[in-house]
């Protein structure tokens, strides 16, 4: 059950993308867009996927409570008791009302309506709402919302477009839009990581699994930004020619915007580092380089500094160079290869990075 919760969390940033670029899109006049050919029933069939991918943490944490008080009584205590059992329950009722308005072809206005109580409901289950109910339901809703709406209209412009029609009247609202997502994005992300943990210890939850793959998904956002800039800036130079498809860069921003849901949806099964250091044991046992890599069998506590090495200046040096061949590759190169760049830049700085940190044990009173 713990595989199948990440993949679970990715298949509903995905299906809410979709649900969400879709309504976005009806807003829009046809003669700012292209021609956008989504399936309805493929709308009504991520509908429903909802409720069964939002079920599955909601099933998992009832199976960790079922050894002790039974399935019957921790079913009983998750779905009534538990934000996150009750988020699912408001989450399967506006997903019904949902499913039905698309069904039925009802009004645009009703569509984004149950999509922004399933956001709030979202966001009322999140792991920050239990630590600042308030400020936790806001931020994490706005943030949900502001990347659905980006992610969702990439992803349907560029893979469920039929032609690349009115790209420049299109990309005269969208990328104002874009810049108005990614700064709240930002913002609420950063409110987000404050209410959970600590900015000051950002750099020592490196030594966790959970700050690992939070510095993956902060790395991959830097070449969501260059793709963002040739996509919204310099694509508007060549996007009259007839041999020039925007669409193509377009799908290569929305893989890397993928590659974030994935680290997004592991994000959310691993413990945040307050909850670690609290529970954490010493160990005798010396860490090793792929320990270390892999933030296992690390001695917490642990305090870690920023010590560059000539290796690691040489792996940060070449992941700038893989995001500077992003850049080249938009004028001599299949887009594929600027994908494949980003993925090196994203592994290339990560590696240097962590080679650049040094640590050093902390010896607690409490657990000698």
């Amino acid at each position: 059950m713990n595989l199948l919760t990440p993949i679970a969390d990715f298949a509903n940033y995905l299906i809410f993308s979709l649900l969400v670029g879709h309504v976005v899109l009806q807003f829009v006049p046809e003669s700012k867009k292209p021609s956008i050919q989504l399936p309805n029933r493929l709308l009504l069939i991520s509908t429903l996927g909802i409720i069964i991918f939002t079920f599955i943490p909601v099933f998992s944490l009832i199976l960790f409570f079922d050894d002790s008080v039974g399935f019957a009584t921790a079913a009983a205590t998750v779905l009534m008791s538990l934000q996150i059992g009750q988020g699912w329950l408001f989450i399967t009722v506006f997903a019904i009302f949902l499913w039905l308005t698309i069904y039925l072809e009802r009004s645009k206005y009703l569509q984004a309506f149950w999509i922004i109580l399933m956001m709030i409901a979202i966001g009322y289950s999140s792991h920050v709402s239990t630590q600042s109910f308030v400020v936790g339901i806001f931020s994490q809703t706005t943030h949900f919302l502001m990347v659905m709406v980006w992610v969702g209209v990439v992803l349907l412009v560029s893979w469920f477009s039929k032609d690349k029609d009115h790209w420049t009247e299109f990309l005269q609202w969208f990328s104002p839009l874009a810049v108005v997502c990614m700064v709240n994005i930002f913002a609420t992300g950063f409110v987000i990581m404050m209410t959970i943990d600590q900015p000051t210890e950002y750099l020592n939850g490196w030594a966790t699994p959970y700050g690992r793959m939070l510095l993956f998904k902060h790395i991959s956002i830097i070449p969501i930004i260059m793709f963002a800039i040739i996509n919204g800036i310099l694509s508007k130079r060549v996007s009259a020619s007839s041999q020039y498809d925007p669409r193509t860069w377009l799908k290569a921003e929305s893989v890397i915007l993928l590659l974030v849901f994935y680290f997004t949806a592991v994000l959310g099964t691993l413990s945040p580092p307050f909850e670690m250091m609290e529970n954490a044991k010493q160990t005798a046992r010396v860490p090793t380089w792929i320990d270390w890599l892999l933030a296992k069998n690390l001695p917490l506590p642990i305090e870690i500094e920023f010590a560059p090495t000539f290796f690691s200046i040489l792996l940060i040096t070449t992941a700038l160079l893989f995001l500077l061949l992003i850049l080249i590759s938009y004028r001599k190169m299949s887009p594929v290869f600027a994908t494949v760049f980003g993925g090196c830049f994203i592994l290339t700085l990560y590696l240097g990075l962590i080679f650049s940190c040094a640590l050093y044990p902390i010896v607690r009173a409490d657990i000698l």
